[in-house]
């Protein structure tokens, strides 16, 4: 885990990392800034860092635009690497992962059309780890999840939406973690954090 993220007495606003995948975001345009329209954010990578996780987002198109490093994206079962200068563009639905293979981080520009709740997310995480030191677990994902555009590759969605809703939602919810996990965003950006 990255220790200058706990360091940190609050969080900036326009700020979000996910220490144990190597990730950090500066948001420049936000959903709030572009009626919902867009999210833009700088995408910094660690090396080895990144979502090796093949996922998709339902109905949001991502565009990358790599301006530092090289980013390694899987998209549909190809490779391919991302070099300064070059851009891809994934529409909805298409499956995706994402590793810095490098030895040096990786600075992207991304898009994110529509905005979705992608912003509150990233940040949700991110308050969890700095006020806990530990990834969110399923159980503190659950209450959030159903409401992001995003889902792992194979099973279906209306399983993945039925099992995160219908089940584990409320299990979290009775144990306190959607309240935890607000709380702890709350804290780390010096402001109430509302879902």
């Amino acid at each position: 885990m990255n220790a200058a993220l706990h360091d940190k007495p609050r969080l900036a606003e326009n700020e979000a990392a996910a220490p144990s995948t190597g990730e950090r975001f500066v948001f420049t345009r936000t959903g709030a800034d572009s009626g919902g329209q867009v999210l833009a954010f700088d995408f910094f990578v660690a090396p080895t860092g990144g979502v090796p996780m093949k996922h998709f987002h339902g109905k949001q198109a991502e565009v990358f635009r790599c301006r530092r490093g090289e980013l390694t994206v899987t998209v549909a079962g190809e490779t391919r690497t991302l070099r300064p200068g070059d851009e891809v563009t994934l529409p909805p639905g298409t499956v995706h992962a994402l590793v810095n293979a490098g030895t040096d981080e990786v600075y992207c520009e991304v898009e994110y059309r529509p905005a979705g709740r992608n912003e509150e997310w990233f940040k949700l995480m991110t308050g969890f780890v700095w006020k806990h030191r530990r990834d969110p677990g399923m159980l503190d994902l659950a209450p959030f999840i159903n409401d992001v555009d995003i889902y792992v590759a194979g099973p279906p969605r209306w399983l993945q939406r039925a099992l995160f809703g219908w089940i584990l939602k409320p299990l979290a919810i009775a144990l306190g973690r959607r309240r935890r996990a607000l709380a702890a965003a709350s804290e780390a950006y010096g402001r109430p954090f509302h879902w």
